[in-house]
């Protein structure tokens, strides 16, 4: 048993998605549905992990001939790692596009909060950002303008806060 082995769905698990014949319960079904005949064994119990029976899952789909174990080759393994590469380096991107969404209504909300209308000049600039770097050249003439009216705490908090949402 190598944690390189890829598992692909035997003629019983191509039937029982199809048919449901063997009526597997819900978490068996869908950890077979996963079975694509390209993922090793190690993604695949990644995926699962939160499930805290996955590994007994996989195992009893094994045992009951749903799936089988297949020798992956070394260039597959290969085209695996970097495909999941990529796809966590998609999910970072992602991330950090949605940390920019907030941190960019959090600045748009505390500058009217502080500013009230005059915030207006502020609050365009930070609309046209399209980047978390573009957002972080905005926090120092913020704080500064909040510094400005006499308010050094809440400027300090605003600064603080938008650092953190955008890591």
């Amino acid at each position: 048993m190598d944690k390189t082995d890829i598992f692909v769905k035997s003629a019983k698990g191509e039937q029982e998605i199809a048919t449901r014949v063997n009526k597997l319960p819900i978490k068996h079904r869908s950890v077979l549905i996963m079975i694509d005949g390209t993922t090793s064994e190690q993604a695949l119990l990644a995926k699962i992990s939160g499930m805290f029976d996955g590994k007994i899952i996989v195992s009893d789909l094994e045992a009951n001939g749903f799936i089988e174990r297949k020798t992956a080759p070394k260039s597959a393994i290969q085209v695996q790692l970097q495909s999941q590469t990529q796809a966590q380096t998609q999910t970072t991107a992602s991330k950090a596009q949605l940390l920019n969404v907030s941190a960019k209504q959090y600045m748009i909300d505390y500058m009217y909060k502080v500013l009230g209308p005059e915030a207006d000049t502020f609050v365009g600039r930070i609309e046209k950002c399209k980047t978390n770097s573009d957002l972080t050249g905005l926090i120092d003439p913020c704080r500064d303008t909040i510094r400005g009216i006499g308010k050094q705490s809440k400027a300090e908090e605003f600064e603080a806060k938008v650092k953190e949402l955008i890591g």
